[in-house]
Order: structure tokens, then sequence, then C-alpha cells
């Protein structure tokens, strides 16, 4: 695919391998030529998120039912009518996205799923957060309480590289952020997501242990998480074949 026919406003998706962990950040197409696509300026708090120069980073357009991607490509901030935008410049052309990366295996592991609050919000968070304080002068030496994680169970039912479906009795909300610890025969593999989906499972009509069923993407994961899924899928090949 090329990528000058990524229209304007369109959802991009782009991963960062970084010192061990993989994130995903989103943003809309704001320009695009044949070797660049401009996004929105991904910030938070304020402050434009910092590219580092030995970050690994591949940009994810999905088409309908396709996905493409553009791997290695290399990220700056550069303006737009005086406005600041992230820009990707590419080398190669489009590629069909290996779906293979993107297929869910099957897990059925019992873990605990965290998450934070802040006081006055119903949303819930994978990372702590903060109170910002009503005096900005406040002194400098002030102590902020901790932020305490909350926990409730649950079960993974599938993974892919890209998020995993979980099903909980407890209610969240889509957008909300959630932390999970993913045992494996690398050890526990740390991974933070946000939901996207939520069905209310019927308990009578299907048996289910729960009440709730979630698909999440995630937002980091430990990139270990690769090797397990590769693992299972040569697992599940190796026992099909065996029964052929």
């Amino acid at each position: 695919m090329l990528l000058e026919r990524i229209p304007l406003g369109k959802t991009l998706e782009i991963y960062i391998d970084r010192e061990g962990y993989r994130y995903r950040l989103v943003s809309k197409v704001e320009d695009v030529t044949d070797r660049r696509v401009c996004v929105t300026l991904i910030a938070a708090g304020g402050k434009a998120f910092r590219f580092e120069p030995e970050d690994d980073i591949r940009i994810v357009y999905r088409d309908e039912n396709r996905m493409w991607e553009w791997p290695q490509v290399k990220a700056g901030i550069t303006k737009i009518e005086d406005f600041p935008v992230h820009c990707f410049e590419i080398t190669n052309r489009g590629r069909s996205f290996n779906r293979r990366n993107a297929f869910r295996v099957p897990l059925n592991e019992e873990v605990e799923i965290g998450y934070y609050t802040v006081s006055g919000n119903r949303r819930k968070y994978f990372d702590p957060v903060f109170p910002k304080a009503d005096d900005e002068d406040a002194v400098e030496d002030e102590i902020l309480e901790m932020p305490i994680p909350k926990y409730v169970k649950g079960m993974i039912k599938n993974i892919s590289e890209t998020g995993l479906g979980i099903y909980t009795d407890f209610e969240f909300d889509t957008e909300d952020g959630i932390f999970v610890d993913i045992p494996s025969d690398y050890g526990m593999l740390e991974t933070k997501a946000n939901v996207i989906r939520k069905d209310e499972l019927h308990l009578r009509a299907s048996n289910h242990r729960y009440k709730f069923y979630y698909g999440c993407v995630f937002s980091r994961a430990d990139r270990r998480l690769i090797k397990m899924i590769y693992d299972i899928q040569r697992e599940t090949l190796k026992r099909q074949r065996d029964k052929e």
C-alpha cells in the first residue's frame, strides 16, 4: 500500500520497542506524502511524547479488514500551519501486516487484574495518578500520598501481540485502564491495557463463571510476550498434526 493513500483524519497506530517493552500509541493523520506522515501531536500533561534515537518504531494502518505496516521509521516533530505535529519518515512501501502476530491464542489463566482510581472520578487507570495540588505555590517538600492499586480476580481467555480478552465479575467501562502480570515460562510478563469492548455474559445460558467479558488493547507489554504466544501457537500446531 502507498503511504499517501491514507485518508486525512484516519487513526494511525505507532508501536515502539524500547528497553524490553513494547508501547502502543495512537493518533490522527494530519498530513501525508509518499515518504512522510504527520499525526496530531502525541502529548500528555502538556508535554509531547519524546521518541528516543534508539527506539525501534513501526506504524500500522488498518484499512477495513486489512492491516498495513511500515517498519523502522524515523520519528520527529515538525509544524503544520504553526501547530506542532509528530512526523514519521519512511524508506519502504507499506506491506501487509503479519496477521500471525495478531492471532489470538487461548490462555484460560486465572489472574489478578489491577487498576488505580482517583477520588471523585469513576474511571480506572493502569498507572498511579496523583491528585493535582490546588495551590501551585505549595511547599516543594509536601509529601503526596502514594496511590494504592486495587485488584479483582479474573481470567485471561485469550491473548495476542496487540491485546487480550478477559473475564471478571467486576464492571469496567470502555477506556478504563488495567494492568495484569501474566505468568509464563519466561517469568511474569508485565502488561498495561485499555478496555475497548465490553460484553455482559448470560450466566445461565452459557454457564460462564464470570459476569463480564472485556476486549483490551495493550498500551505497554513485555516483549517476551511475543515469544510466549509463538510457543503456544507451535504447541497447538504440533497437537493438531499429532491428531492427524
